[in-house]
């Protein structure tokens, strides 16, 4: 008798602290994982200090061409054959306002 009564009075005691400690182990999981998640920004801000890679993203992401390069940007997925007939397509006399709308047309349907 006298253990269930003390198993009924620690129940709700052993419930509690079986809750707190998946509790605790779940905010250790996060915060290890914001330790992971941190460390890879502070590698990507010591990047940025190196002016090699500030050249190399600037070439990328605006398309940077330093004094006496020539850059050549390819467009589209199509072949080249498509594009020039396409291009003859389009090589219709228009009025201005037609071109102006079926430019706006075109921009709209690009991938």
């Amino acid at each position: 008798m006298v253990t269930l009564v003390v198993t009924v009075l620690l129940a709700p005691s052993v419930n509690t602290y079986l809750h707190q400690r998946s509790d605790i182990a779940a905010l250790e999981a996060e915060i290890a994982e914001q330790k992971e998640t941190s460390g890879a920004l502070q590698a990507q801000l010591q990047r940025w200090e190196d002016p090699s890679y500030i050249k190399q993203q600037a070439r990328e992401r605006i398309f940077l061409v330093m004094p006496g390069e020539t850059r050549y940007l390819v467009k589209g997925e199509q072949g080249v054959e498509d594009v020039e007939q396409e291009a003859q397509e389009q090589v219709e006399d228009l009025r201005w306002v037609d071109a102006l709308w079926d430019s706006v047309k075109r921009a709209a349907n690009a991938p």
